[in-house]
């Protein structure tokens, strides 16, 4: 697992800073543009925001455009300037996340399996967690109070946590199926030798959640139950036809991969920030305004960090996200190969908890619970907060936590 060196440790995010910056000049303004349409009720809203629209065009045309005009000039300097010392805050805050040992049980290349409940008793059950592999797995075991992993081992479960690390030269030619066989089938396969009497569950994490349901199929000896986490199945449910085109386009993605070797986090990281663009302008006007001594300042910084320390993804393993998942949807239409193998939910006899999020931006909730309608035994768990929030906000251990060791319990 990687943990900040606190000698050489400089924060640089938020990544990629410049087009956090430029997406907030271009709202401020957009903003300016649109504001004497949208007062006139000439703006072309999407259509299921129109009735909010019009309560809106309402209120405006109370108003002078050039009382509009002020107004809006002094909210978006009060937001930028917010936004730049909250930025400037964050670099300097002192908080350093401490290393925390977790013993290594395998590895391959740069790929470690981590035993997060090494005094747990032999036969105690276990997790086997795969986290996506375009972030660092830390964030399942972030810092005290916030680890995912360390409530699995308070609750008598075994978390072995599959830390990815940033990919080596073996691990950049590596494709999907790679990944599954030679660490997802190896890494259980090793754990099951370490742990013959444990009844072992397999989960996943966002795009981890993906990779685990072909595990699951994969594995001969079939584990007790599979666990998805935020996990994309339908990769066009929110998309857009421009967007599903733009992201499928395999010439742009190409040229991309051809001069860099892998996709850079930088370009993942912008992807990302298109999908709510005035994300980074808010939440850092409001960090702008914690006091720095706080357990709520810590536990920003603590998840900014780790939003910043993302890895690339390989090279062939982002021609099939882009290219088999977003393109053709292969997932959810029944086309996922690995190798030879066809990934088909329906072969999936075992029990299956799907969680879901209900105000996730990353992954729309119908691309998630498209996984359910194909498993046979799925059971669905609605989360009432986001992708990251459900994982370390304030009520994950009253809620996704809590769901997962009630789930395991049943067994």
């Amino acid at each position: 697992m990687t943990d900040v060196n606190v000698q050489e440790f400089t924060r640089v995010g938020p990544r990629p800073l410049g087009l956090h910056l430029g997406l907030a000049a271009t709202s401020l303004a957009t903003s300016f543009a649109s504001l004497p349409f949208v007062r006139d009720g000439k703006f072309p809203w999407v259509k299921e925001l129109e009735p909010e629209a019009e309560k809106i065009a309402r209120r405006l045309q109370e108003y002078e455009v050039a009382e509009l005009v002020q107004g809006l000039a002094f909210e978006g300097n009060t937001k930028v300037v917010g936004m730049i010392s909250g930025i400037r805050k964050y670099h300097a805050h002192p908080y350093r996340r401490k290393p925390i040992s977790r013993p290594l049980i395998w590895s391959h290349g740069n790929v470690r399996l981590l035993d997060c409940a090494p005094k747990l008793a032999k036969k105690a059950p276990i997790l086997f967690l795969v986290p996506s592999l375009i972030n660092r797995a830390y964030i399942l075991d972030l810092m005290p109070g916030k680890s995912f992993v360390e409530e699995l081992a308070n609750n008598g479960i075994r978390a072995i946590l599959v830390d990815w690390g940033e990919p080596g030269a073996e691990e950049r030619e590596y494709d999907l199926k790679d990944y599954l066989e030679k660490i997802l089938l190896a890494g259980v396969e090793e754990t099951r030798k370490l742990y013959p009497r444990a009844p072992l569950h397999v989960g996943g994490y966002c795009m981890g959640g993906t990779l685990a349901v072909a595990l699951t199929q994969m594995l001969s000896q079939k584990p007790k139950s599979l666990i998805t986490i935020a996990a994309p199945w339908d990769f066009h449910e929110g998309l857009g036809q421009s967007a599903r085109l733009f992201l499928s386009n395999e010439a742009i993605w190409d040229s991309v991969l051809k001069g860099f070797k892998e996709m850079p986090v930088d370009i993942l990281q912008s992807f990302f920030a298109s999908l709510d663009p005035n994300l980074c302008m808010n939440k850092f006007c409001l960090f702008d305004q914690m006091g720095e001594d706080t357990d709520r300042a810590r536990e920003f910084v603590a998840l900014e960090d780790w939003l910043n320390d993302g890895v690339p993804l390989s090279a062939p393993v982002a021609r099939s996200c882009f290219q088999g998942w977003y393109g053709r949807n292969d997932p959810v239409m029944g086309n996922w190969e690995v190798g030879s193998e066809k990934i088909c939910p329906e072969n999936i006899t075992i029990p299956s908890m799907i969680v879901v999020p209900k105000s996730d931006r990353i992954v729309p909730p119908n691309s998630a619970i498209a996984l359910s309608r194909q498993l046979p035994e799925a059971e669905v768990q609605m989360s009432g907060t986001g992708h990251i929030g459900m994982m370390v906000g304030s009520s994950a251990k009253g809620g996704l936590w809590l769901d997962v060791i009630a789930w395991i319990g049943k067994f």
